[in-house]
């Protein structure tokens, strides 16, 4: 590049480090501070020309409020171990195994109306007459039980210790009392809110930007007694709970939620789980809400001639990004915390016309993720893992660019690092390179479109879920292709996006990625036969399409021309071969032996056509099938590396069927990647490693260039 660039960088600052950040905002182009959490701006910051982003979290803002109502904490229901009888009677300690500290059983409401025991060994919800609860002792005891069966509570509690407080007490050594969230579904709390935010815009006129954090409701993390996390999901409905809402939600749905419906047997809805009608409801219910209210606190930042972004983490259950409400709640702009491709691709596809922005690691925290040392004590390296992080970052940037970057934590830790300072500068200034070229033009992908077909489709983008081993998702965050997150609902509402060109469903059995019982709606089978029919793609991964239905196991048998042994068909001989391949497109530039982690179980093949391209410990691990015009694809398991990452993206190609295509814009080394702005007349070639590498560039035509590419360098080559 012949112009440094500069902007689109937030650097967090704390008093007593102005001279370091003139300094720095000088090296890393920064055109605004931020405060983090811990720290406070200076009057001679906030002097100074930059935008300055305030940070707030609004539920534990004011603690005074929150102790004096702690009635109006947040809620949610938790489950008692399960208790065997031994007897006509059991008396179930309800709190057992659960923090004291973090969560308090709820007195204030009536058990009975809103409190579920059931015998888990056969499902029946007891009678209320049949049980009670001590509010002295907080055990219930149940009578009339059956003996050896086994018993659980599900039980409302209120959350008297706030999950992120909590998370920096324990981890990053905070002090002080321990803060609470309190509910905005209270009325009374939502006026306050609303009078506290006002007082707070007057109490700081240099804010440009609110940094909301996020809105109210933060994913659940729940913990034991010694503090170790229990459950903990990123994506979970659990923390917005309250008497109040259940009542109401009976008078917006028209049906009383049970217990159990958030509960989910002690599954609590996890995300990996299939969600049942009910709650999807509770998520729309919540969504609704939610957007109502932060609408209302975005309004008055306006109102005031403030901006309003949102923390697209902690407290964001409700917000839903992906969703149709969104737009709504008036926000300019979203950031969230970055340590991989995955992490930017969820803000940056985000279909939204909101400033985008993301938080680099390391944090400016005296440990790392990890809990090791990072800026203080022995054996941190900021620079390392800056350099990591980035490369993670990048190959996903160059093909879903955000509009800034930043970082957060503790400025007076990292300027003890001169080397972290300037590995900072380098990522600021690609950054800038990347943003500046994406402007013009997106970077060149695969014709036509990859749709990734799930339980949850949109509102879940590149949010969670994978392959067991992992990697499948991060991998796909930097491929040239142009990928879409469909649910089997919007399919069959929809139909799929024009010019899709392979349909890619992976994941374990019965998991919302695989689908489980969506696979035995006849709409979603015939739409997906009829697409591959008619010359689309298909991949298949793990346990693609399984459920046990109508005599097999993976519902797409004649797409993927394979079927998984169970023990259902354990008698039946399976005398087809299939046809083992030593080459074909999808292996051809790929060296050595193809590992695929842990398979799903044993796959054999349905179609003497099938082509066998790898087997591991003697089962099929990778093949190849047609069917009509179309053709699939069949990997027993994914793990992560450059080597399956490139077999991957083969694979697609060739189930596109474009292999013509796949010269273009391509390199030799899979340890490399590259980029190509066409509009823009430049391609970015990426060494995604710590070691120098060789590479070969086929440009659009097909040209080879030899490239030399320092360790994790990123090389600008122009367009002929």
């Amino acid at each position: 590049m012949t112009q440094k660039l500069t902007g689109r960088f937030t650097l967090p600052t704390q008093s007593g480090m102005e001279k370091e950040t003139l300094e720095l905002a000088e090296k890393w182009g920064a055109d605004a501070i931020r405060d983090s959490d811990g720290t406070v701006l200076s009057p001679e910051l906030t002097a100074m020309d930059f935008e300055i982003y305030s940070t707030l979290c609004m539920i534990r803002a004011d603690q005074d409020w929150n102790n004096a109502n702690m009635h109006e904490c947040q809620q949610k229901f938790l489950m008692s171990d399960p208790r065997m009888a031994e007897s006509g009677t059991l008396v179930v300690d309800i709190m057992y195994n659960w923090s004291d500290e973090k969560f308090t059983i709820d007195r204030h409401h009536d058990p009975a109306r809103y409190w579920e025991v059931i015998d888990r060994t056969t499902g029946e919800v007891i009678d209320t007459a049949n049980w009670s609860f001590d509010k002295e002792t907080g055990k219930v005891t149940i009578k009339n039980t059956i003996p050896w069966h086994l018993y659980t509570v599900n039980f409302l509690v209120y959350q008297i210790w706030e999950t992120t407080s909590m998370y920096n007490y324990i981890v990053n050594h905070w002090t002080g009392p321990h803060q609470s969230g309190i509910d905005p579904y209270q009325p009374a709390t939502r006026k306050h809110l609303l009078e506290y935010l006002d007082k707070w815009i007057d109490e700081h006129p240099h804010t440009d930007v609110v940094r909301f954090t996020s809105v109210a409701y933060q994913f659940p993390s729940m913990e034991r007694e010694d503090r170790t996390t229990r459950f903990q999901d990123w994506c979970c409905y659990l923390d917005c709970i309250s008497a109040r809402a259940l009542d109401e939600f009976e008078k917006r749905k028209g049906y009383r939620l049970r217990s159990e419906h958030l509960v989910d047997a002690g599954y609590y809805n996890a995300t990996g789980r299939v969600p049942s009608k009910e709650y999807l409801d509770w998520v729309d219910f919540v969504n609704e809400f939610t957007t109502d209210f932060a609408g209302e606190w975005v309004k008055m930042a306006h109102d005031r001639g403030k901006k309003a972004i949102m923390f697209f983490c902690d407290h964001w259950i409700g917000t839903e990004p992906y969703g149709e409400r969104f737009p709504k709640m008036g926000f300019d702009g979203l950031v969230t915390p970055c340590i991989n491709g995955t992490e930017l691709r969820r803000v940056a596809d985000v279909p939204y016309d909101v400033i985008k922005e993301v938080r680099l690691y390391p944090y400016f925290f005296p440990v790392n993720l990890s809990g090791r040392n990072l800026f203080e004590g022995e054996g941190g390296d900021p620079v390392g893992e800056c350099k990591y992080y980035w490369s993670n970052v990048r190959r996903a940037m160059v093909r879903r660019c955000v509009d800034r970057i930043g970082f957060g934590g503790y400025l007076s830790l990292a300027v003890k690092f001169p080397e972290f300072l300037d590995a900072v500068e380098v990522v600021a200034d690609e950054f800038r390179q990347i943003a500046d070229h994406s402007e013009q033009g997106a970077a060149y992908t695969m014709p036509g479109k990859v749709v990734i077909l799930n339980a949850w489709g949109k509102r879940r983008s590149w949010i969670c879920g994978d392959v067991p081993g992992g990697g499948l998702l991060e991998g796909m965050s930097g491929l040239p292709v142009d990928f879409e997150f469909m649910s089997f609902d919007e399919l069959k509402q929809n139909g799929l996006p024009e010019n899709t060109k392979v349909v890619i469903n992976y994941g374990a059995a019965d998991s919302a990625w695989s689908g489980g019982r969506h696979w035995t709606d006849p709409d979603v089978v015939i739409a997906i036969r009829k697409f591959v029919g008619e010359g689309g793609g298909f991949i298949g991964i793990y346990e693609p399409t399984a459920v046990e239905h109508q005599g097999r196991y993976l519902q797409m048998e004649e797409l993927l021309g394979v079927q998984r042994h169970t023990s259902a068909n354990v008698s039946n001989r399976k005398l087809i071969r299939g046809q083992k391949v030593d080459e074909h497109f999808i292996t051809a530039d790929v060296e050595g032996e193809l590992k695929f982690g842990s398979l799903a179980g044993h796959v054999f093949a349905t179609n003497p056509g099938l082509q066998i391209l790898a087997e591991q410990d003697g089962v099929i691990s990778l093949a190849v099938n047609t069917f009509g015009l179309g053709r699939s694809v069949y990997l027993g398991g994914y793990s992560g590396g450059p080597r399956n990452l490139r077999m991957f993206l083969r694979a697609l190609y060739w189930a596109s069927g474009q292999e013509g295509e796949y010269q273009k814009w391509s390199v030799s080394n899979p340890h490399t990647e590259c980029a190509a702005f066409v509009e823009s007349g430049v391609c970015a070639v990426l060494n995604n490693t710590a070691e120098a590498q060789s590479t070969t560039l086929l440009d659009g035509n097909g040209q080879p260039q030899d490239i030399e590419l320092a360790p994790s360098e990123m090389k600008w080559i122009p367009i002929q």
